[in-house]
Formats: C-alpha cells, structure tokens, sequence
C-alpha cells in the first residue's frame, strides 16, 4: 500500500509540476505578447517580430500567431507571414474538427493563400494518346475545352440563330461548348440544342430547380428530358443545380435532400441519355459545407465551379477585391476532386467596368482573365474546361443586386483581343471528344510538362507560372546560364529556347519575378538538357 501511495503522490506532484510549468510558460508568452504588441503598434514590425514569435510558439496560440503574421506582413517579409498563417491555420482545423465549424480554418487559408509566393517553369510537348479507356466521358486526353454563355450578350442577338457561328467568328476561334440556364420543369430545350449543333458545339445546360427539390422525381418529366437529351445525338453537359452550397439559391440548406436529387436526375440520364454527362458544380465560396452536398463518384461525371472577378465584393467600393488571384478560388476544390474527377470552370468572367467605385476596370479584366486561363493551362493540368459568361450584367442581369459589373466580351474591345489572342494556343479546345457523338479522339495532343530534367531537341517557349502576394507582376526576368536571355511583363510570362543557339548538355534557367514597385518576389533556377536532332 505504501509503494502505491507513494507512486501515486509522485503522480500527482508531476501533474501538480507540469501544471504550474505550464501556467508559467503561459505567463511568460503573455509578457512577450503585450510586449511585442507595443512594438507593433507603433510601426516597429522588425523588433516586435521575436517576442510575438515567441510567445507563440510557447502557447500555440492562434491570436498570437495572427498577429505574427501581420507583423511579418508590415515588414515586407510576405511568405514568413504566409506560413505563420498556414500554422495559425492548423489550430482551427483542430478545433474545427471537434465543433464541426469550419469557417474560420478556410477563413485563415484564404489569408495565407493571398500571400504566398510560388514559381514553376513549363514547356509544350507533343504526346501520343496512349488510351482513353481511364478517362471521364467527354473528357480530353489534354488540353482544355473554351465554352461560353452569350444568350444575353446584347451585340450577339443581332444575329438571332446565327449568334454562336458569329462569335466563333469575332473571337477568331470554334468554340467547344455553350451554355445557357434551364428551368426544371421546363420542355428539354430542342430548338436551341440544334442552333448550337450548328455551328459545330457541344451544348451545356444549368438545370435549375427554382422551386425547390420537392418535384425532383423519377417521373415522366425527367425521363422526357432525358430522352428528349438523347434525340439530339451530341455531346451534353448537364449542371444540375449549381451553386448548391450559396444561400443565393433555393436548393440549399438541405445536403440529404439535395445529393438524393441529383442521384436521381444522374440515374435517370445514365438510363436514358448516354449523352449526357453530369457536372456538379459549387460556387468556389463558401467552403466549410461544400462536400457536404457531394453526391458520389457513381453519380458524378465531372467537377464544376463557378468563379467570378470582380474589382470590388460586394459592390461596395471600399471592399477592394483586386488582390484574388482567381486560381486561389479554384485551388481548393482542385485539390479536393482532380485526382478522381475532371474539373470544369462551369462559368466565369471578369469585369470591365464596375459599378462600384463608377470606374473603368478593363486592365484589371484582362489581367485576371489571363491569370485564370494561363495559370489552368500551366498548373492544373485536370482543368479540361473553361465557360466565359458575356453579359453585361448593369444592364441585363436577372435582379437588381445583381447589377454591379459589365462581363461582356464583344462590349469590350481590349478585352475581346485579349480573349482572342489568348485561346489561339493550341491548348484550348475546338471540340468535344471522347464520349458519344462526340468528335474522334486525337492520336496526340499537346500538354504542359515541367522544364525541370527535360532534353530540348527544338526551339520552344518556355512559361513561367508566378503567384505572390502581389497581384500585379511588373516583369519576369530570365537567365540562361547567368545571362540575361529575356524578360516578360504579361500573361503568359514566357522566352523562347533555340537549343541550336548552344552547346549540348545542362544548361540553368533562372526567373526573377518582380512585384508592381520592381522589388524582387522571387526567383527560382531549374536544370535541363539540350540536344540537336
């Protein structure tokens, strides 16, 4: 008994110990907080860097970490201040995996991601299709499908029946997809179906049940549809229900309801319409409930997402949106799906002119434009289609909270060029393949590879992929082998390679991406090869 009693005494002065220990490093952590506080208040972020650290890193706590963060942020240090929110980050996934609310942990990511910096160095190459039996239906080998909506672009009516042929003509390209809004309940929309048929597309509709999930049953409606979906022999994407996860819509709130209703149209389609490939498609935002209303891999063709840039949130002038790089929005459920499921931007567009803040915005348009259809191109590599929505939104859109932003491509001229001599790369898509009634697949495509170990045998254009913390890239600078070879100040940042130009073997490219004020980002040198034919 006596041994017990004394093993057991030792147990609790040990708790007793590590208790006043730990009371104690939590008093010290509050002494270096307040005092780094101090320093950070007046502007001193470099000397209130140590003591916020530490007291940190001696309670692990995530206000503390937050305002490390911000001083690290005040002093130009951008990516220590994007760690330290990754970090702050993991606190509340701990936390939110106990209380099941999320928000904050994505809240906290999103931070992080706007000041992160990252580079990677990419060139083409031609590859054979080895085999699209491991491929989702309609889903290309590589390369990225170019969809639109224009049904409410006001320039394009002029030409009634003729408007997608039109368009494929303005933006100097054959589009591989249109899409347009559909209301459950609603006729399958033939007539529009072979309009777009015409001019040599795939159609995409976003089926919507505005009345709610209540009439969505496997009834004669639905088989109608399905039925009538198939009488049209082409490809079809079908976007149930979008959005699910925004309380903008009336099929959210309720994940069982609503993954029983898209099972149910998605069984119905595999029945009746082999055509027919189902897309389910959240907004990018909110985050914290959006698996929530996945509805399985059985039921699921492809992924999809919507993405809008705007200048401003909300329309309100004083909430500047400029620094979202549009790929942050696609990240997360990129690294969510892609691994098992093609992705699809099912719409997006950026503004030229905002009625918030009453300002022409069309540079912004354009630069964050070439941000998402570059940066998908070189980075995200299951991205296999991307939807423009044309329309000018202050004067067409369907409510008045919704007037804020002018999306049109054939409004714009400066953003019309740009859209057009962005998708001139053989990378995006003229038509739909692999899937019924669908275009023969390529016996080779063009993809994107890491430049990184690669032989070059023939001249080549070389992209640089840049994020920082900075949305406005002033210039990339590139060195081959510590001399200057080139530099670029737009998307696609890229400098063309001549192996003949030098000797065979390693050769060192370097990029040096510089923010908008010409202070350095970052830089990063990759090794490769080149050879002569």
């Amino acid at each position: 008994m006596n041994k017990i009693y004394s093993a057991m005494m030792v147990i609790v002065f040990s708790l007793l110990c590590f208790s006043l220990l730990s009371e104690e490093v939590k008093a010290n952590a509050w002494v270096d907080y307040k005092e780094g506080l101090k320093l950070y208040e007046k502007g001193n972020y470099s000397k209130a860097i140590p003591y916020l650290k530490r007291a940190a890193e001696e309670s692990n706590n995530a206000s503390y970490y937050r305002k490390l963060a911000e001083a690290y942020e005040g002093s130009g240090q951008y990516q220590k201040a994007s760690d330290t929110l990754y970090t702050e980050a993991k606190i509340h996934y701990a936390i939110g995996q106990k209380s099941g609310d999320m928000k904050t942990y994505h809240a906290v990511i999103i931070m992080a991601e706007r000041l992160k910096s990252e580079l990677e160095l990419y060139t083409e190459k031609q590859v054979q299709v080895q085999n699209t039996k491991t491929l989702a239906k309609y889903e290309p080998a590589s390369g990225m499908y170019i969809g639109a909506f224009i049904d409410g672009d006001e320039p394009m009516m002029t030409y009634g029946n003729q408007k997608y042929t039109k368009f494929n003509s303005l933006t100097g390209k054959k589009h591989s997809t249109y899409f347009r809004y559909w209301k459950y309940g609603d006729p399958f929309p033939t007539e529009w179906a072979m309009q777009v048929k015409e001019s040599g597309a795939a159609i995409h509709i976003a089926l919507e049940p505005k009345t709610g999930l209540d009439k969505v049953k496997n009834d004669d409606y639905l088989k109608e549809f399905a039925q009538a979906a198939a009488a049209t022999e082409m490809p079809i994407f079908l976007r149930f229900a979008g959005e699910m996860n925004g309380n903008w819509v009336k099929w959210n709130g309720n994940p069982s309801k609503y993954k029983e209703a898209f099972r149910t149209v998605s069984r119905v389609m595999k029945q009746e319409a082999k055509n027919v490939a189902m897309v389910w498609s959240p907004g990018s935002e909110p985050r914290d409930k959006m698996k929530d209303y996945y509805p399985g891999d059985e039921f699921v063709d492809w992924i999809g997402t919507s993405i809008y840039s705007v200048r401003f949130f909300n329309g309100n002038a004083k909430q500047s949106a400029e620094y979202v790089n549009p790929l942050e929005l696609l990240d997360f459920i990129y690294k969510e799906y892609a691994d098992r499921k093609p992705i699809m931007v099912s719409e997006y567009a950026a503004t030229t002119f905002s009625k918030a803040g009453n300002m022409n915005t069309t540079d912004f348009g354009i630069n964050k434009m070439k941000m998402l259809y570059h940066g998908a191109m070189l980075k995200y590599p299951r991205v296999k289609a991307i939807n423009w929505f044309s329309l000018n939104a202050l004067e067409n859109a369907d409510r008045p909270d919704r007037k804020l932003n002018n999306y049109s491509l054939t409004e714009n001229k400066k953003l019309l060029t740009a859209y057009s001599n962005l998708i001139k790369n053989n990378y995006y898509l003229q038509d739909v393949e692999n899937g019924p009634f669908a275009k023969t697949s390529r016996s080779a495509s063009q993809t994107i590879i890491a430049l990184e170990k690669q032989v070059i045998r023939q001249p080549v254009t070389i992209y640089a992929w840049a994020k920082t913390y900075d949305p406005k890239i002033s210039k990339i600078i590139f060195k081959l082998d510590g001399k200057y070879l080139g530099e670029s100040s737009a998307y696609p940042f890229a400098i063309k390679i001549n192996p003949s130009q030098y000797q065979n073997g390693q050769h060192k490219l370097q990029a040096i991406v510089f923010d908008s004020k010409g202070k350095v980002a970052i830089k990063k040198t990759v090794a490769f090869q080149t050879a002569k034919n």
